[in-house]
């Protein structure tokens, strides 16, 4: 029985062992860079964070200023690599917590150097636009080469900046083809090539994502961004499982036992209507803590080892299963998934992402980090 409404279990010694296996899948030398953003992914970025610093990890990644900031807030040590642009009115901080600032253009490298207070310097990675035509110094072709190491030269040469490191990011490394991720890396080793034929020494050099951590041995270089198999889960089918396994449980509460008869209704919209006598439980969830409305009716989850249908549309904090026959009273646990197939089957339903599934859960839903019996 649990007193949360709803909560998130996350196993520490899952994590560690999907890190372990990380590891163990790069070859001796290559750094492991922590992706925690997005609240580490929803497993609670800063009990994360702490967990892997101790056993070894020094290298986080974060999408913002705001993420890096409530990490340092809340100790965390180590190095923390901001993904995403940073206001150039951030310098000071960027200094004074000694993050690590992607950088993207000669223009934002200027604008952030006019803005470090003197004597200060920051920390950065230089990024390249390979083919996500996103954020970085574009380099699609090998003809974009000499104008792209330029450019990186000009970011070197700036004042208050120092260069520790240069990265891409791969578009289809979990396709099903692997053409345009070789055409990706071949642009980036050719830059690579040219600025050491120029001698410009830009640190460490990273491109591989989780997909391309398990699918390109080849492109592992110095460091590499785990991310989603970090937290148990695969990018795609394309990629091989080498033993990772999910630390995320989502679990709510039976805040009520109810009987109806045949013919009432059940939820907003009287949209399902009970054929004959039912037991229902009420559920302390909704699509305020990250369970979408449009699972309504399309969804089962565990009661007391059964797996039970949800009837009636979610709402915004609670949800209704039918438990006709099932063992059920208020208190008892309705563990919505526990497994990377139930997250998968989630992810297909709403027409997503496995990713989506887990960074939808909202502040609300309690975080406990709970060794399991396995």
């Amino acid at each position: 029985m649990t007193t949360q409404r709803v909560r998130v279990q996350v196993d520490p010694k899952i994590l560690l062992h999907n890190y372990e296996l990380i590891k163990r899948t790069v070859p001796d030398g290559c750094g492991v860079i922590a992706v925690v953003k997005a609240d580490a992914y929803g497993h609670g970025a800063v009990g994360v964070c702490k967990l892997l610093h101790e056993a070894g990890c020094g290298y986080f990644a974060v999408a913002c200023i705001e993420e890096a900031v409530w990490l340092r807030d809340n100790g965390v040590e180590g190095n923390i690599l901001i993904l995403g642009n940073t206001d150039p009115s951030y310098a000071e901080q960027l200094c004074d917590l000694d993050l690590i600032q992607t950088m993207d253009s000669a223009e934002y490298a200027r604008a952030l150097s006019a803005r470090i207070p003197s004597g200060k310097t920051v920390r950065v990675h230089v990024k390249i636009d390979t083919g996500m035509s996103r954020l970085g110094i574009y380099c699609h072709r090998p003809e974009d080469i000499p104008f792209a190491a330029d450019t990186v030269a000009s970011v070197v040469r700036t004042e208050g900046l120092s260069v520790c490191g240069i990265f891409t990011h791969f578009a289809d490394s979990d396709g099903p083809s692997r053409d345009f991720t070789l055409q990706q890396f071949a642009a980036f080793k050719g830059l690579l090539d040219e600025l050491e034929s120029r001698k410009i020494d830009v640190g460490l050099r990273h491109c591989c994502n989780s997909a391309a951590i398990l699918r390109f041995p080849e492109m592992h270089l110095d460091m590499v961004r785990a991310g989603l198999i970090l937290y148990g889960l695969l990018p795609s089918p394309e990629c091989e499982n080498i033993g990772l396994r999910p630390a995320m449980k989502l679990i709510a509460r039976v805040s009520a036992v109810r009987r109806i008869r045949a013919g009432d209704t059940v939820s907003y919209g009287c949209a399902y209507k009970a054929e004959k006598d039912m037991t229902i439980a009420v559920l302390s969830i909704g699509y305020a803590d990250g369970l979408p409305r449009m699972l309504s009716g399309n969804l089962t989850v565990n009661v007391n080892g059964a797996e039970v249908p949800l009837i009636g549309r979610i709402c915004m904090d609670l949800c209704m299963a039918d438990v006709t026959g099932i063992p059920c009273e208020a208190g008892d646990e309705a563990v919505v998934f526990d497994s990377a197939e139930k997250i998968e089957e989630i992810a297909a339903k709403l027409g997503t992402i496995n990713y989506e599934v887990i960074c939808l859960l909202k502040k609300r839903v309690a975080l406990e980090y709970k060794n399991g019996e396995n």
